[in-house]
């Protein structure tokens, strides 16, 4: 990863205390960035805030006290379920506090937002997905991004600030919380436990979480990053099921893969492949690493 000088610039990251935010925030400093977080956990530190983005006022306040130059908005609510399970929470949390995070930057600073989407919001178009697709959102969890999407956009109209909306695709890295499908299959491979999940048809688009931080710098850093929206993806798929072989095969695990003993989910994306011809083009984006240095790091 190219060293992308930060010097003294006041840089505020919301959700800054989770998988990737922290990693972000380490990043910055080392860049001599003036790096402020955002969570509603763990905020200990030095500017850092114990803020929730739900509350207007209070995160009015934080933004009023800080006036950053780059917001790098990562705080979200992650729930995939296809049903309208946890709609409203999901709504307010990733719709509503991202229009509270835009109208107290209005007020207060004019400052470049960077907005973490996701490849979920293409829900069943054709893959490869490209960026010029109409979202085809089928879950609260892609609605929610695909409305706060067309807010940032707007926001950036009416109040002459600039954005970049990056498309995140499926990630991976040591110490990826256990909510995720990588963290658990890996848990199970290293306990040689057995691991339950589908047949592992769907094909994904995996990328190491280096990559996905490579892109972030490049975001708030690359003058033809302004106004764009850029998918962050390998443009290569693997199905669920070989990745499970080639992930136990490197472990040496005697864990007993349960293929099928797990449902696919209603209304399941098949293939969730994206195009990052865009982002390699406009930004010099080029993935570094992939299942092979995961694979290592797993087995130092």
């Amino acid at each position: 990863m190219d060293t992308i000088d930060f010097n003294q610039k006041k840089i505020l990251v919301t959700g800054g205390k989770g998988f990737l935010g922290e990693k972000l925030c380490m990043i910055l400093r080392k860049r001599n960035a003036d790096v402020y977080c955002i969570d509603t956990k763990n905020c200990t530190q030095d500017n850092e805030y114990c803020v929730d983005i739900t509350d207007r006022d209070l995160l009015s306040d934080c933004i009023q006290s800080i006036q950053p130059d780059i917001v790098f908005h990562l705080a979200a609510l992650l729930h995939r379920g296809k049903g309208l399970d946890n709609f409203e929470q999901v709504h307010e949390v990733n719709y509503e506090g991202t229009v509270n995070l835009l109208i107290a930057l209005k007020k207060y600073t004019n400052a470049h937002v960077i907005f973490t989407s996701t490849s979920e919001i293409y829900g069943s178009n054709t893959t490869p997905f490209t960026e010029d697709m109409v979202p085809d959102p089928i879950s609260s969890y892609s609605i929610s991004k695909t409305l706060a999407e067309e807010c940032v956009k707007y926001f950036s109209v009416v109040n002459q600030n600039s954005f970049t909306v990056l498309r995140l695709f499926n990630f991976y890295g040591l110490g990826m919380p256990q909510n995720f499908f990588i963290p658990q299959m890996v848990q199970q491979l290293k306990k040689a436990q057995s691991f339950e999940m589908t047949h592992g048809e769907q094909a994904r688009d995996f990328l190491h979480i280096n990559d996905i931080l490579q892109s972030l710098l490049l975001a708030a850093s690359h003058p033809r990053a302004l106004n764009e929206t850029f998918n962050v993806c390998s443009g290569q798929a693997v199905t669920l099921r070989d990745l499970v072989i080639e992930c136990k095969n490197a472990c040496n695990s005697s864990c007993e893969i349960k293929f099928g003993a797990i449902p696919y989910r209603a209304h399941e994306i098949w293939n969730m492949v994206g195009d990052n011809s865009k982002i390699s083009q406009m930004l010099g984006f080029k993935p570094q690493y992939d299942i092979t240095d995961f694979l290592k790091e797993l087995n130092p």
